[in-house]
C-alpha cells in the first residue's frame, strides 16, 4: 500500500513538468503510458539488457525513449527538455543534437510540419502583399526551431538552383537571436515560393 502511494506520488510530481509545452496527444500518452515506460527502462538496467558506460549514454537513451513514446509528434528542443527533465541548458542542447542525429527521418518531417505551419499563418499577408504589389520588398519575421530552419535553408536553395539567377528570391535573413529559436525575415514572394514547394 505504501508503495503504491509514493509511487502515486512520484507520478503526480513528474506528470505537470513532464507536461510542459506539450501536445494534447503527448499529455494523454503521458498519464497512459509514463508508468509503465520508467518500470521498463528500470527492469531494462535490472536485469542487464541495457548498461551504459556513461551517464550521458544512459541520458540519451531515456530521452530517445520519452521521444518515441510520449513526444512522437514534436522534435526534441533543448529548452523543453531544460524544463521538462531538469538538465542543464548546456547538458540539453548536446542531447537534442545526439537525438537528432539518431532519428533524422522523423525529425525532419516534424520540422518540414512545423515550417509548413508557421508559413500558413503569414500565408494570407504574403498574399495580400502579392496583390499589391510589394511582396518582393514586404517582409515578415518568423519564428523557427533548429530543424525547421534547416528545412527553411534546404527548401530555399532548391528554389533557387531551379531559377535563373537574376530571378532568384531574396533569401530569409537571420535575425538576432535570444534562446533556442531561429529567426527570420523572409520577404513575401520568397515565403510563398517556400509554401508552394511544401
Amino acid at each position: 500500500m505504501a508503495a503504491n502511494s509514493r509511487l502515486d506520488d512520484l507520478l503526480a510530481q513528474a506528470i505537470p513538468s513532464l507536461e510542459q509545452d506539450s501536445s494534447p496527444r503527448a499529455k494523454a500518452a503521458l498519464k497512459a503510458k509514463l508508468k509503465d515506460l520508467a518500470a521498463e527502462m528500470l527492469l531494462e538496467w535490472v536485469v542487464g539488457e541495457k548498461r551504459f558506460d556513461s551517464q550521458s549514454q544512459q541520458t540519451e537513451y531515456w530521452l530517445s525513449r520519452f521521444y518515441e513514446e510520449i513526444y512522437e509528434d514534436e522534435q526534441p528542443d533543448p529548452t523543453r527538455i531544460y524544463e521538462r527533465f531538469n538538465l542543464s541548458l548546456a547538458r540539453s542542447s548536446y542531447v537534442t543534437r545526439l537525438l537528432r542525429a539518431r532519428r533524422m527521418p522523423q525529425w525532419r518531417k516534424a520540422a518540414q510540419t512545423e515550417l509548413k505551419t508557421q508559413l500558413a499563418r503569414l500565408k494570407k499577408k504574403a498574399e495580400q502583399s502579392k496583390k499589391e504589389g510589394t511582396a518582393h520588398i514586404q517582409d515578415f519575421d518568423v519564428s523557427l526551431s533548429s530543424g525547421a530552419a534547416d528545412e527553411l535553408r534546404v527548401i530555399y536553395d532548391r528554389i533557387s538552383e531551379s531559377i535563373e539567377e537574376n530571378e532568384r528570391p531574396r533569401p530569409p535573413k537571420i535575425k538576432p537571436v535570444f534562446g533556442s529559436a531561429k529567426w527570420f525575415s523572409l520577404p513575401a514572394d520568397t515565403l510563398l515560393l517556400i509554401l508552394d514547394a511544401l
